[in-house]
């Protein structure tokens, strides 16, 4: 059998051979902490966001002129249809996600996302203070530092905005039952105003840019300060840590 490095809180590492390879130094610990799954919903999201954000302020702020005429191109009808499958994108893999976060390994729970104990909000200030005084080492977690689970959180209540009114739009122009009772009662949860859930529906865009910014940032952050790629672990479902980096408030 192959040697594993051990670990009180029972986080599931990989064999120690791993830990050395490509050269790494003998400090460096293997975790395996992302399933499938959850790499599969996060680069579906991914894409289905950016594909969101770009043909939404599209659909809203037209920037393209049709090269004949506009009833022979459907520039316009285009932009929607891609809109809306992006839309079920998200949909599907909002889904996985939260299936998976009931399903999947402890570093998918939902139950380890929440703040709800002393040992994680201590970590959030830890962060916070990591990333308000460079000077400060920033250690970091076999899975989602507490911050970040925050901010996860509100990137997932973002998509629960985004798809509710979107899909209230997108109900007003199907005559199905089950879409006239989307848009009957969707329209009741914002006072009957479509003009509100439009409103809603566009500033969910600008948070999402927001937010990209911010975990682009975040990822080449951490990448530089703490010597963990997170985009790598994203994509190998394996995450490399310096024994020195760990956080004390890991769970």
């Amino acid at each position: 059998m192959e040697p594993r490095i051990a670990r009180s809180d029972g986080a599931s590492v990989v064999p120690a051979a791993i830990a050395f390879e490509g050269g790494r130094p003998p400090d460096v610990v293997a975790y395996r902490v992302w399933e499938l799954p959850i790499r599969i919903a996060h680069w579906m999201m991914f894409a289905a966001i950016t594909t969101l954000c770009i043909t939404g302020y599209l659909i809203g702020r037209p920037l393209l002129a049709s090269p004949s005429e506009a009833a022979k191109e459907y520039v316009h009808a285009t932009l929607r249809f891609v809109h809306f499958t992006a839309a079920f994108v998200l949909l599907t893999s909002f889904f996985l996600r939260l299936y998976w976060g009931f399903m999947g390994n402890r570093f998918a729970r939902w139950s380890r996302m929440f703040p709800v104990t002393r040992r994680r909000w201590q970590g959030i200030w830890d962060d916070l203070v990591a990333l308000l005084l460079p000077w400060r080492a920033h250690k970091v977690y076999t899975g989602h530092a507490p911050l970040a689970n925050l901010i996860y959180l509100s990137a997932y209540a973002g998509v629960v905005v985004g798809l509710v009114s979107g899909f209230i739009q997108y109900a007003q122009s199907h005559y199905s039952p089950f879409w006239r009772w989307i848009a009957s009662t969707g329209l009741s949860l914002f006072g009957n105003n479509l003009n509100v859930i439009n409103l809603v529906h566009h500033q969910t865009l600008w948070f999402f840019v927001v937010y990209v910014i911010a975990h682009v940032y975040m990822v080449t952050y951490t990448l530089v300060v703490s010597r963990t790629a997170e985009v790598d672990t994203m994509i190998s479902g394996r995450k490399f840590i310096y024994r020195e980096d760990l956080s004390p408030y890991d769970e």
